[in-house]
């Protein structure tokens, strides 16, 4: 293998790294750049799961109104229901 040989073989092998190393360059940017939109990407997945941690409260107590609603009527109810008969058995015994 004479000198000029050697010379163009170089030169090729040198050309192929080059291109090798521009699409590894090319990739390395790409990655930093998804890496980038998956950063922000997460902060706003936060700021979400807040927002839905929010909503989810106020639905909660939203649902919960009935329910309260319901145990004071019932507690009313019973209420009145002993004030009458207690009423009642005092009226019967003579107690005025």
């Amino acid at each position: 293998m004479d000198t000029n040989e050697r010379l163009i073989r170089t030169e090729e092998s040198t050309k192929q790294a080059h291109k090798r190393i521009d699409t590894l360059e090319h990739k390395i940017e790409n990655i930093y750049e998804l890496t980038t939109l998956v950063k922000e990407i997460a902060t706003e997945m936060k700021a979400m799961r807040e927002d839905v941690n929010k909503i989810d409260n106020r639905v909660n107590a939203i649902e919960e109104k009935p329910q309260k609603r319901y145990e004071s009527i019932i507690a009313t109810i019973i209420s009145c229901i002993v004030t009458a008969i207690v009423t009642y058995f005092l009226v019967k015994l003579g107690v005025k």
